[in-house]
């Protein structure tokens, strides 16, 4: 009896080895995943915005973050675009160019890191929640609906994608749990582009370009190597991972107008005169980088323009007012710098037409004055009225006026046919 027990005993051993054994080797056969890991720091941080050949803006967009364009030098639509403070636009060689460089080694180590999960054919908006990893395509990428991303404030979501990423409208990225908007990192093989109201979240790395369509917004960046970054009346933001931005202080210029007169008869002229000043307290002139008033539909510039400014040089200024046109402007120029308690100031002044009755609001949008003080806010708008004067008519006479007019011509005809007679 007692051998038998062991004998038991023993098996039960050997049972329990070898169950130990078995799932060591179910857990040992599991791949470990990746660790995603962020990019190196470096320059490329500071850009809400980085291209490589040009940006190109229509619509009042906002850039919370730098912008810069490298080894291209063109950008344009700021104004009516706005770079918001502290940020600065640069192009060409010097902040933009190093930028680029940092780019390309985040962009080759987020190249470089070894893929979790493949999710090549999938839409980005049908895979459920994700969890922090390397996720990659070997094509192309597509985001239709909402991507949900959850983690804790540390955790690294990184989508390597082998040609394009594209969003339809009204798409987004929603983040959970502690998840950070600048932990997320999206590296374009080609292209990027962001459909129509896409609620967009992370640092776009695209070697081509990036285009993010009307009303897209992006939590992150758009660093684009080599091409260009068009923008349509979109918010992108930087900051979203640091400390809250520091609020810009109020600006130091700023500007008003006046119609004169403030109503006219239709294809008559008033002069509009813009004034453009320099905050009180600031006793340094305002050197003018650029200024462009958009004059209300059916308001053009009159002929002759007499258009002309009193802010000196230098840089010497030039007004540019075209008969027919609807727009004035003026590059070079200073605003002179003020005493510590009266702002100082300068006027630009151009002759204004229009052909139709009817009242037309002169706004002042933000940014439409550039200086090396800063940009203006946007102020009170102006208004032209346009008006048809009454025409005035022939005076008549009343029906008993007639009367007596035509009574005294018959006595008048009497006596001459009287006289006549009397001669004879």
């Amino acid at each position: 009896m007692s051998r038998t027990k062991n004998i038991l005993k023993h098996m039960m051993h050997l049972s329990l080895l070898a169950s130990v054994g078995f799932a060591a080797l179910l857990c040992g056969a599991a791949p470990a995943l990746a660790v995603a890991t962020a990019p190196t720091p470096g320059a490329w941080q500071s850009f809400g915005v980085l291209a490589g050949s040009a940006v190109t803006n229509t619509g009042p967009t906002i850039i919370i973050g730098d912008l810069g364009v490298s080894p291209g030098t063109a950008v344009t639509g700021f104004p009516p675009g706005i770079v918001s403070a502290p940020g600065t636009i640069y192009s060409g060689p010097g902040p933009a160019a190093t930028g680029q460089t940092a780019l390309t080694t985040a962009y080759n180590e987020l190249a470089g890191q070894t893929c979790d999960f493949d999710l090549t054919g999938s839409n980005l908006g049908s895979v459920g929640t994700l969890t922090t990893g390397v996720y990659c395509f070997s094509t192309s990428a597509q985001l239709t609906g909402t991507l949900h991303l959850t983690g804790n404030a540390s955790d690294i979501f990184i989508f390597k994608i082998g040609s394009t990423l594209t969003t339809a409208s009204g798409s987004s990225v929603v983040l959970e749990g502690t998840a950070q908007a600048c932990n997320v990192f999206w590296q374009i093989g080609t292209s990027a582009t962001l459909g129509t109201n896409t609620a967009f979240v992370g640092n776009i790395l695209a070697l081509a370009s990036i285009t993010m369509n009307t009303g897209a917004t992006l939590d992150g960046r758009a660093l684009a190597r080599n091409g260009a970054v068009t923008l349509d009346s979109n918010t992108t933001d930087a900051s979203v991972c640091g400390s809250p931005p520091v609020p810009a202080p109020p600006p130091n210029v700023g500007l008003f107008k006046v119609f004169n007169p403030a109503t006219i008869p239709v294809n008559n002229v008033s002069t509009l005169t813009i004034t453009l000043t320099n905050v009180a307290g600031a006793l340094t002139p305002a050197t003018i980088t650029s200024f462009i008033d958009n004059l209300p539909p059916g308001m053009t510039i009159a002929n002759p323009t007499n258009a002309g400014t009193d802010c000196p040089g230098p840089p010497p200024p030039t007004v540019g007012a075209v008969i027919g046109d609807n727009k004035v402007t003026l590059t070079g120029g200073q605003i002179p710098g003020g005493t510590t308690t009266t702002p100082g100031f300068c006027t630009v002044t151009v002759n204004v037409t229009t052909t139709t009755t009817g009242s037309f609001k002169n706004e002042l949008g933000t940014g439409i004055l550039v200086t090396d003080q800063g940009s203006n806010e946007a102020g009170p708008s102006v208004v032209l009225n346009a008006v048809v004067l009454p025409v005035t008519g022939v005076p008549t006479l009343s029906e008993w006026g007639m009367i007596i007019f035509m009574v005294l011509v018959g006595l008048m005809s009497i006596y001459y046919l009287r006289r006549q007679k009397a001669k004879a």
